[in-house]
């Protein structure tokens, strides 16, 4: 069996995947689309700042007032 054979996809939480491609004091960028507003917001932040609850509750926020709006 070869390294792809063996390959099982798992399910990352939002949090779970930053934290998989970035170490925790690496900064990275997120950008906000609202398209209704044409609006962009960016946050430069640490990966573990965005993985963590606090930041992943504004961008729920973020995702249900787009949807309240359309």
């Amino acid at each position: 069996m070869t390294a792809v054979d063996s390959f099982m996809p798992r399910q990352l939480s939002a949090a779970q995947y930053v934290l998989a491609l970035h170490q925790p004091e690496d900064r990275v960028a997120v950008l906000v689309r609202n398209r209704i507003c044409a609006r962009t917001t960016q946050r430069i932040l640490l990966a573990e700042d965005i993985a963590s609850p606090r930041f992943q509750d504004w961008l729920t926020e973020q995702n249900t007032a787009r949807a309240d709006s359309s």
